[in-house]
């Protein structure tokens, strides 16, 4: 496979990520007839996608009425309104996506893993132009949404079983409940095909996830090192995550 390195910027902290994830925003809009944005959550992107909300709300983010959205996961069982799944938490962070989920230019991930519902959600996807503008984090196991160690890079749209690590670091949003055990998720394939990545990693936690993205080998075991094989990607990431990095040395 041939690999493309991306381009790493490392930041003073998480904070100073949040201009920049905003300029990727306005540049999708200004650059692109089908401006559709697949966001990603988590608390990587949490300050991000406020800062969104309030720019979107202030209008000053140019043709921000073009903008058409879709996201990487969902739990399972997890309807758009309910707590704990990822709409949810995308609305609460930036409540100008519940506005476009009601008017029909936000396409919410299936919470179902029906054969005809993952097919019918790639399908949207193709025909608003797929997506341009891909945001990532990356799991502490090196997981790409929720495409786990070991996930074929040729998948499509498929239901998946949660590892236990991401599982332990979703438990809060779900305590006293028990995390889910089963989400639906975007496949490698599916996120290859964006036309832009852009994946964000913050804290000491990360760092292994991130060596073994940039340094290891790309391959099934750590999947987000498929990101090296995409040709136009931006990583971020503050001084904690790119701790374990050989300076200078960022696989090809």
């Amino acid at each position: 496979m041939k690999s493309s390195p991306p381009e790493v910027r490392i930041l003073a902290n998480a904070a100073a990520a949040v201009p920049l994830l905003l300029d990727e925003v306005r540049t999708l809009l200004t650059s692109s007839k089908s401006p559709l944005l697949g966001f990603a959550t988590g608390g990587t992107f949490t300050a991000f996608l406020q800062a969104l909300g309030h720019e979107l709300g202030a209008g000053r983010i140019p043709a921000a009425g073009n903008l058409l959205a879709t996201h990487l996961d969902e739990y399972l069982g997890y309807a758009p309104d309910q707590k704990g799944g990822m709409v949810h938490e995308l609305g609460s962070a930036c409540p100008h996506l519940l506005a476009m989920l009601a008017k029909g230019t936000f396409f919410p991930v299936p919470h179902d893993d029906a054969p005809a519902s993952l097919r019918a959600h790639e399908q949207r996807l193709q025909r608003a132009g797929g997506v341009q503008l891909q945001f990532l984090g990356i799991g502490r196991n090196g997981h790409l949404a929720f495409n786990e160690p070991g996930t074929p890079f040729d998948s499509g749209f498929h239901g998946t079983t949660l590892a236990e690590t991401t599982r332990e670091d979703a438990r809060a949003r779900f305590r006293p409940a028990e995390p889910p055990t089963r989400a639906v998720t975007s496949g490698i394939a599916t996120i290859l095909a964006a036309k832009r990545l852009v994946l964000c990693a913050f804290g000491k936690a990360k760092a292994p996830a991130v060596a073994a993205m940039l340094q290891g080998p790309v391959a099934p075991t750590c999947p987000a090192s498929v990101v090296r094989t995409h040709g136009n990607v931006l990583v971020l990431l503050d001084r904690e995550a790119a701790s374990l990095l050989q300076s200078g040395l960022v696989g090809a």
